[in-house]
């Protein structure tokens, strides 16, 4: 080389830029992040979407009115519609539809139904362990 031309393989403080290592130019600044505005958010889950979605109103023909109900209770008419028009799937599903939420609401209890003997035992000793 000449003496007119300077080296590029190192600088005058003898660093070594390579695999890992930046040009002293290109690295961050002492304070600065390496990602200022950090990890984006990530996009909701295919059930938060679903939900979302089907909360939302849409208009919807009763007879001669249009009111406004929300996506689910219109999926439920329009498949409870197709089951009397003679959809033999679309019955069905109603059918175990209807099942499973009489299941769920005879499943909760009543705060109105009396004790049972059992229950009333059970009480009875708590009330003796707690001094009552």
């Amino acid at each position: 080389m000449t003496a007119n031309n300077p080296s590029k393989k190192t600088p005058d403080d003898a660093y070594a830029v390579g695999y890992g290592k930046p040009p002293k130019a290109n690295q961050f600044q002492p304070g600065q992040s390496g990602n200022p505005h950090g990890r984006p958010k990530g996009r909701p889950s295919l059930d938060e979407v679903l939900l979302e979605e089907i909360a939302r109103t849409v208009k919807f023909k009763v007879g001669d009115q249009v009111v406004k109900i929300d996506k689910e209770r219109a999926l439920i008419r329009g498949l409870v519609d197709l089951a009397l028009k003679g959809d033999v799937k679309a019955a069905r599903l109603v059918l175990d539809l209807r099942a499973r939420a009489q299941a769920t609401l005879e499943a909760t209890a009543d705060p109105e139904t009396p004790l049972t003997e059992e229950e009333l035992e059970v009480l009875k000793i708590m009330a003796k362990k707690t001094g009552n």
